[in-house]
């Protein structure tokens, strides 16, 4: 943690020496500089360029923007009032992607700009430069993110963004032809759950730019066909997130009693609705659990919808046309193809306590009838207490008992009183193999892949966070199926024949497919924006790195 909140602190520092060295130097009078805007650009870059870069970016301002003048000769980029209204255009459009305007030093920018207008060539040249800087960062934070995510997680093992050219000549073709929007449309990313998110951003600010929502009390559990105060002000906390529609014209009464506090059944229905895309219980009943969902602020869930954003600037830029994508947080599994259709599946995912890693990879092939080595984890802190009070688990279970050796041993040769008995549990194919009837390989060094189930009655669950850390998949024959598409030797003939033999199978892909274990906690699915509560404890430190 220590080593985090230093190199955090060293890119904090860095980032503000540029911004001080800029505008530092605007309060240098005029009349004590050359006349010439471009001597003036000389005179501030110099400083800049002695800088050292910022930790972890490829596109540093302190690194580029020297360059970039050089090239120029410093000539001034922003000369043209129809570059500089594209610049605050594309500026304002970073500020829609999530962004925040202090990362593009706006108000001084903006500021900066009223005096160049009418002051001199030092006024030009400071207002040129500290506008530069604005459109490195925001190409910098659009290619890559704002955020490293090397720095907050020592495995993460995405392969950043390889720039096939020099930027510093590409930003100049840009701006000395097209323009900057142009080079900004050039890097921007046309992935659908992107654009959707960036929709979603959108919708939720103007959310928060109508007052947001009122907290419901929480003092008393609601159920259907209550009256209470309390419905009145649900009510009025759905509408508010557009999430009221069943809901919207209570029943009249005769009682006089007012209508709007009265539980009905449409309101009941926008309830399980709100559940549902929060992964709670769709049973109508607002507990605990639907009070916290219910009492995030705006803030919290624009909040949320920016650190998808920032996510997926990681992932999607560089993506593949077809790549399986698990979503850890929302325990949900999918297959982006060729032609931009997504297969969807709900999965199960590592619980709090035994976390699915975020990691990169490819799965190279599928085992069909697996059997199922018990990960010396799993043996220590479940098995072994089991085997020790029901002396016919393994039998009845299907596990073979190995030594350090390899060779199957009878389990009643087996001291399991023994905190460490030395053997090894292997549990043979079948209906009850934990892995199910097929399993999803990508050798990695967690032991993690995608497998089928024993048990499908967990994926009726709301919460789905309940693995060891392996990812559970509803539908995984479908998968296996379009896994295998262009195999011509393939076919659900040649599975069932495989699965009913009884014999462990393996099937390798006609070519490996990406796999992406991911964390999102906002995400738009069929057009609706899903939430969900961070489990693992990720979103803070991205966020305070997100808004630094």
């Amino acid at each position: 943690m220590q080593k985090v909140k230093a190199s955090q602190t060293s890119m904090l520092v860095a980032k503000l020496r540029l911004i001080l060295f800029i505008l530092g130097l605007m309060a240098v009078p005029a009349a004590a500089q050359a006349d010439d805007v471009a001597d003036h650009i000389q005179d501030i870059v110099g400083p800049v360029k002695e800088a050292s870069p910022s930790e972890g970016s490829s596109l540093a301002s302190a690194e580029l923007l020297p360059r970039l003048y050089e090239t120029r000769d410093y000539r001034v980029i922003w000369e043209q009032d129809s570059s500089v209204r594209e610049l605050f255009r594309e500026l304002d459009q970073g500020v829609a992607h999530g962004f925040s305007p202090s990362d593009f030093h706006l108000p001084d920018l903006l500021g900066q700009f009223e005096k160049a207008k009418s002051g001199g060539a030092w006024e030009k040249a400071t207002f040129d430069v500290l506008a530069t800087d604005a459109a490195l960062k925001l190409i910098d934070y659009s290619v890559f993110g704002k955020v490293n995510p090397s720095q907050l997680d020592k495995d993460w093992n995405f392969a950043r963004l390889a720039l096939q050219r020099d930027p510093v000549q590409v930003i100049a073709q840009y701006l000395d032809g097209e323009g900057f929007a142009a080079l900004m449309e050039l890097v921007e990313i046309e992935n659908p759950q992107f654009q959707n998110l960036l929709d979603a951003l959108a919708t939720y600010r103007a959310f928060a730019s109508n007052g947001g929502w009122p907290e419901v009390p929480s003092v008393t559990v609601l159920k259907p066909g209550m009256s209470d105060p309390a419905v009145a002000i649900l009510r009025n906390r759905l509408a508010a997130e557009a999430a009221l529609d069943e809901g919207q014209i209570p029943p009249s009464v005769e009682d006089g009693s007012d209508p709007t506090e009265i539980y009905d059944d449409g309101l009941v229905n926008d309830v399980k609705a709100f559940q549902a895309r929060h992964g709670l219980e769709t049973d109508g009943v607002i507990g605990p659990r639907t009070f916290v969902s219910l009492n995030r602020t705006v803030d919290d869930r624009i909040n949320q919808i920016r650190l998808s954003l920032e996510r997926a600037r990681w992932l999607f830029r560089d993506e593949e046309l077809e790549y399986v994508l698990v979503n850890i947080a929302g325990a949900r599994t999918y297959l982006g193809r060729e032609d931009g259709s997504v297969w969807t599946s709900r999965s199960i995912t590592g619980s709090q306590y035994r976390k699915t890693p975020v990691f990169r990879d490819e799965i190279q092939y599928m085992e069909f009838n697996p059997t199922w080595t018990v990960p010396a984890s799993i043996f220590r802190k479940d098995k072994l207490a089991r085997i020790r009070n029901d002396p016919g688990y393994l039998d009845r279970n299907n596990y073979i008992v190995r030594n350090r050796n390899g060779e199957v041993i009878p389990a009643n040769s087996v001291n399991w009183g023994a905190d460490n008995p030395g053997v090894t549990l292997v549990q043979k194919p079948g209906p009850n193999n934990a892995l199910g009837l097929v399993k999803f390989m990508f050798p990695n060094k967690y032991a993690v892949y995608l497998h089928d189930t024993n048990d499908r009655s967990l994926f009726d669950r709301s919460e789905r966070n309940l693995s060891s850390g392996c990812v559970r998949v509803e539908y995984p024959f479908e998968l296996a199926g379009l896994l295998m598409e262009g195999d011509p030797e393939w076919s659900t003939e040649r599975m069932q024949s495989i699965l009913e033999s009884g014999k462990t199978v393996r099937i390798n892909l006609p070519k490996p497919m990406p796999v992406l274990l991911t964390y999102w906690t906002a995400w738009v699915e069929e057009g609706t924006v899903h939430f969900r509560e961070d489990i693992y404890g990720r979103d803070e430190r991205v966020l305070e790195a997100l808004d630094q």
